[in-house]
This record gives structure tokens, sequence and C-alpha cells, in this order.
């Protein structure tokens, strides 16, 4: 009996992680130890995949062991392919499963100490890599009449 209610107890107090809700958020680390952060539908691009070996290179050149945390939300296949990636620049990579959390991110590059860094969201950190087309770039398409007549403007 005085472990049954040992166990209501300690469920009533609630989890016992120091700043819980902030490790739901950040897949089981502390905001102040985030060097680079990558949101769920960012994770998924495959310009993101395809940079990741450089992104981790640079990454682990600034920091001291780096390790990886990455979201149950993306696919297997794309979990497994961060899992590789990490492997092959010799990192720690660990899939994070937060049962009932909500974070927005897909993967969480973090150190063992406080970085205190203010920007960590990728696109901030490695802006080259989001780049977009311009629009203006592409040829002009000719219009039915033109295409009709074989006349170019």
């Amino acid at each position: 009996m005085d472990d049954l209610e040992q166990k209501i107890l300690q469920s009533a107090q609630g989890e016992r992680r120091l700043k819980a809700t902030e490790q739901q958020q950040f897949l089981g680390t502390f905001a102040e130890r985030v060097i680079l952060s990558v949101f769920l539908k960012d994770a998924e691009k495959s310009q993101v995949l395809s940079q990741f070996d450089s992104i981790l290179s640079d990454m682990k050149d600034k920091y001291d062991t780096p390790a990886l945390k990455i979201s149950d939300k993306l696919t297997v296949t794309i979990q497994m392919a961060y899992m590789k990636k990490a492997q092959a620049a010799g990192l720690a990579a660990t899939i994070i499963r937060e049962n009932g959390a909500q974070s927005p991110f897909g993967l969480i590059l973090h150190t063992e100490q406080a970085e205190n860094i203010a920007h960590t969201d990728i696109k901030e950190l490695y802006p080259q890599y989001f780049k977009k087309e311009n629009p203006t770039d592409k040829p002009s398409k000719q219009s039915f009449w033109q295409k009709l007549l074989h006349k170019k403007d």
C-alpha cells in the first residue's frame, strides 16, 4: 500500500524534470544549449538534407561535442538519413519521442553547456541554402497565337 500512495503523490506533483515544458519544446534539452534549430517542414526539404553534412561540419568546428536530436514526427526514412549524416560526422544522434509535446522542431543541434544563442533557426544561420529562384529569370512563354502564326515578338 505504501508504494501505491507514493506513486500517487509523485504523479500528482507532475514531472520531475527542470523546465519540463521548455525541454518538451526543444526535444529534451534546454533552450540555452541549442545551437541550431530546424522546423519540421524545413527538415523534410531535400535542400536541407543535402546540405546537412556541411552544416554539421561547420557546427562541429565552432562548438565542442554537439549532439543531434531528431523528432519522431519526421518520417522514418528522413530520421534515418539524418542519423546516418550525424554518425558520419562523428556526432551523437537521438530520436526523441515526447508524449503529449507539441514541438515545432524537427531537428535540434545542441551542446552540453549553455551557449545562449539568440538566433538558432537554420534559415537565419545558413540563408544561402534557402534562396529561391528569381521568377524573372524564366523564359517568357509564347501565346497561343504566336505559336500558331510562328511569330515571336
